[in-house]
């Protein structure tokens, strides 16, 4: 899948085609003077719809910032670390932005910057970054005699072993009997409190809601087969390439529910690993790993089907 990319309005259209020319334009009022950002149809100051587009030179001061670590979504894993910030432009509109050219330890709240005009992969979007406005304090600067160090040859994560995973599929695992009590305590803990899963008074009876399914697999372990987070360090069922990468995060999950979950039910469950991808970015390789689970009742038919995303760095 390819990264979305901002979709312009009549509104925003004078911003995002001015960032495909290398240029800033901001909105201002004519009765008040006003300059703001993000684009509208009236004046957030005295809601006049009097509104010129004026062009700015981008530089201003760092008014905020994180980094964020883990991705919002998977489609970003190869921009993590993401440096997010709020860009106080000397103008004074603040907006939000990326930090770019620059490394951790030389962020400043206060520090000056200049834009930087990022075109995106399809070759007409332009995004506005914002990088040191001191050259020296930009990270192609640091290297070694002043000139940008070679890139080290990059080598895949995966690997024929690991790409052998690919359709593979693991135990079938059964978990324990569905009961009412379950589906009560597991509702009231995620604050799900629709009648169909708690009113025994429901036609046909209770039933269990859609992300209940995985909850009869969790079962009590002694403390050795816990790791020193609290969590299993063998799942029975579960099957996993041989990825190098260390750091593993959650990437999403999507379930199809096929027919409902009722007390007295016995799921079991079956994993099979989909696909196995790699993307590359500035922070080094992604791996990322889509497992599917199969869940079918006592009498053999299928009750949902969950995808799992993981990604591996």
């Amino acid at each position: 899948m390819k990264k979305p990319v901002p979709v312009p309005t009549p509104a925003t259209r004078p911003f995002w085609n001015a960032l495909a020319e290398g240029k800033l334009r901001l909105q201002q009022c004519r009765a008040c003077s006003t300059v703001f950002y993000y684009p509208r149809t009236c004046c957030p100051a005295c809601l006049s719809p009097e509104l010129d587009w004026r062009e700015v030179a981008g530089t201003g001061t760092l008014y905020t910032y994180t980094i964020a670590r883990r991705p919002t979504h998977p489609l970003f894993a190869d921009e993590v670390p993401q440096r997010l910030a709020v860009v106080e432009l000397d103008e004074g509109p603040k907006l939000t932005s990326t930090l770019v050219n620059l490394r951790d330890e030389d962020i400043r709240i206060g520090m000056r910057l200049a834009p930087v005009f990022e075109k995106q992969a399809d070759g007409r979007t332009m995004l506005l970054r914002f990088q040191p406005a001191d050259e020296s304090l930009r990270s192609d600067a640091r290297a070694e005699g002043g000139a940008r160090q070679a890139p080290l040859p990059e080598v895949s994560a995966l690997t024929p072993e690991v790409l052998a995973y690919v359709g593979r599929t693991g135990e079938a695992v059964t978990g324990y009997p569905v009961t009412a009590e379950e589906i009560r305590r597991y509702c009231y803990a995620v604050d799900d409190l629709d009648p169909r899963w708690l009113d025994l008074a429901t036609p046909g009876g209770v039933s269990a809601p859609p992300m209940f399914v995985s909850i009869p697999f969790d079962i009590d372990r002694p403390l050795h087969e816990l790791s020193e987070d609290g969590t299993a360090l063998e799942h029975r069922g579960v099957i996993f390439p041989p990825v190098t990468l260390k750091r593993k995060l959650f990437g999403g999950l999507e379930i199809e529910w096929f027919r409902e979950l009722r007390p007295g039910d016995v799921l079991t469950r079956q994993y099979r690993v989909l696909d196995i991808v790699e993307r590359r970015g500035a922070s080094g390789p992604s791996v990322f790993v889509r497992i599917e689970g199969t869940y079918c009742n006592q009498h053999g038919e299928k009750v949902a089907v969950e995808v799992n995303t993981i990604i591996c760095r």
